[in-house]
């Protein structure tokens, strides 16, 4: 579990690395908390393909830091830039739809998010 209690975000930015449990998933996310019952992440996004995807089993929260794009939620598709907060309910399809640039978020996970675990369907390999 992380002991950190204070990130500044454009510094975390600067030095994002990909959590090695994302390596091979559309959205490269570091996380930078951990608690016992909630997960945080950063994640820049920038050319990620089909990026759909549903977690059956946690709620999210997606605050955008920096940059715009189209975002799908369900069946609705809205633009968000710096500054839009995007709640997701679990087991719901989700996803940036991006168009140039990059875009920054913060990621708010509940449950704890435990990346032993097998946590994100993609839709690239097939299910929506």
């Amino acid at each position: 579990m992380d002991t950190r209690h204070f990130v500044h975000m454009h510094e975390a930015l600067r030095s994002l690395e990909a959590d090695p449990a994302t390596l091979l998933d559309p959205i490269k996310r570091t996380f930078v908390f951990d608690g016992r019952h909630v997960s945080a992440n950063l994640t820049l996004l920038e050319d990620t393909g089909d990026a759909l995807h549903v977690q059956p089993d946690h709620d999210e929260l997606v605050l955008i830091l920096e940059g715009e794009c189209g975002f799908r939620v369900g069946d609705e598709v809205t633009r968000v830039k710096a500054g839009d907060l995007i709640f997701i309910p679990r087991d719901t399809l989700h996803g940036p739809i991006l168009d140039n640039g990059r875009v920054a978020a913060l990621s708010i996970f509940a449950p704890f998010f435990d990346r032993s675990q097998k946590n994100i369907r993609w839709s690239k390999d097939g299910f929506a």
